[in-house]
């Protein structure tokens, strides 16, 4: 083997962001996480950092197809993994993904292995069809009682004592110097 051959078969950093079938249970979603990370192993890879799958709504309306049929998704399970792998396995696991019909949509990105954040499991939440419109603007009616957002710098100024303001000019002035 090469100096050549070592660097093309050296492991690169991967992230895969996945949205799965809203209609799966919350097990299933975990499930489905685990088993990414597990195909990443027995292609060779190995796991970096993940986040577990939550349902969130989706910015548009995607179609996969499922059983032959076109189903329609309006939100779905939101999860990522990231990995390093030899980047010509990289392609079996984006084929992999691809025949998954619980995956509604997936895509793979090279990235770089800093920042990489350990996330908590928690428990995948379904969004609460009750909150509505109407009960955001009542929240911010509530904090706009408390909180007078008419507030002005000079009224704020105003509220500022004397000695503060004098101490607060002289360091402003020791700054500048």
């Amino acid at each position: 083997m090469n100096e050549n051959e070592s660097v093309m078969d050296e492991g690169k950093v991967y992230e895969i962001s996945y949205i799965l079938d809203n209609r799966l249970e919350e097990s299933r979603a975990a499930e489905k996480a685990e088993a990414f990370k597990k195909d990443i192993a027995s292609l060779e890879g190995s796991f970096i950092s993940e986040e577990t799958p939550y349902v969130r709504e989706l910015s548009y309306e995607m179609t996969r197809v499922v059983n032959n049929v076109n189903v329609r998704f309006t939100e779905g399970y939101f999860g990522w993994v990231k990995f390093e792998m030899i980047p010509s396995k990289v392609e079996e696991l984006n084929k992999k993904l691809k025949l998954d019909e619980e995956v509604v949509r997936f895509l793979v990105l090279k990235t770089v292995k800093g920042n990489d954040i350990f996330t908590k499991d928690i428990a995948v939440m379904k969004s609460d069809p009750t909150i509505t419109g109407t009960f955001v603007k009542e929240e911010v009616e509530a904090l706009e009682e408390v909180v007078d957002i008419d507030t002005t710098k000079e009224d704020i100024d105003a509220e500022i004592p004397e000695e503060i303001k004098k101490e607060l000019d002289t360091e402003i002035e020791n700054i500048e110097k």
